[in-house]
């Protein structure tokens, strides 16, 4: 992931010997997604999150990745008000916060909202610099979180440049209020109804055709906006 989720207030990137002494409160509920109204994926969720969130293509830095809209006007609609989400599909980041992962280039570096540091918190490093146990369970988290991100980064590259994808300019009215998308990328639906066997039986067989079509349908999810933000 290459830009930091919205959520993160004072994101920095975490220092055995900076953070040497910093105790970290972990959050009890997602009241720190209520701002939120964009999120990007991970591999193994997308098709779980088209079920509910309209779920589409960006691109930053020659990256491509995929996200998924979860609010409108700085109000995220799946969140109630005690700080529950109102569904079982929880985006992945969001399980690991106030911890995240940057990648810059090939690498991915830890990073941390300091929002999140108090004195009644759990060590993240002991006294010599060494992880604690809290932590190397949050590091070992992350480590699969960013493996996902990079197989959801990879997954869309070679969708981008196989043509699988196109350029959207999308308006949306909802009675929370407009959205307008731009530049962001879809399925290829009529690319997609050219293709030769042999190309529809590759993109099959690595699990891709069914997410480019899960993906497109979920932007009828915008309709959900509506009743979800009465729930």
């Amino acid at each position: 992931m290459k830009a930091i989720m919205k959520a993160f207030k004072k994101a920095v990137a975490l220092d055995s010997t900076v953070h040497r002494y910093l105790k970290v409160k972990m959050p009890e509920d997602y009241l720190y997604m209520e701002n939120v109204e964009v999120v990007p994926l991970t591999y193994s969720e997308i098709l779980s999150a088209t079920m509910y969130y309209p779920v589409m293509f960006g691109i930053q830095d020659e990256i491509v990745f995929p996200f998924a809209v979860i609010g409108i006007n700085n109000k995220n609609i799946f969140l109630k008000k005690n700080g529950q989400w109102k569904l079982d599909t929880v985006p992945n980041i969001c399980k690991h916060y106030p911890f995240g992962v940057f990648k810059e280039e090939d690498d991915y570096t830890i990073i941390f909202d300091e929002t999140f540091a108090s004195s009644d918190g759990e060590r993240i490093f002991d006294d010599d610099g060494n992880e604690t146990e809290f932590f190397s369970k949050i590091k070992a988290g992350l480590t699969e979180l960013a493996r996902d991100f990079h197989d959801a980064e990879e997954c869309s590259k070679e969708l981008f440049e196989g043509g699988y994808l196109r350029t959207l300019n999308l308006d949306i009215e909802t009675k929370l209020g407009k959205m307008q998308f731009r530049n962001m990328l879809i399925a290829n639906i009529e690319h997609m109804s050219r293709l030769q066997p042999e190309k529809l039986y590759n993109l099959n067989s690595k699990g891709y055709l069914l997410i480019l079509h899960a993906h497109y349908l979920s932007l009828r999810n915008f309709k959900l906006f509506d009743i979800f933000a009465e729930i």
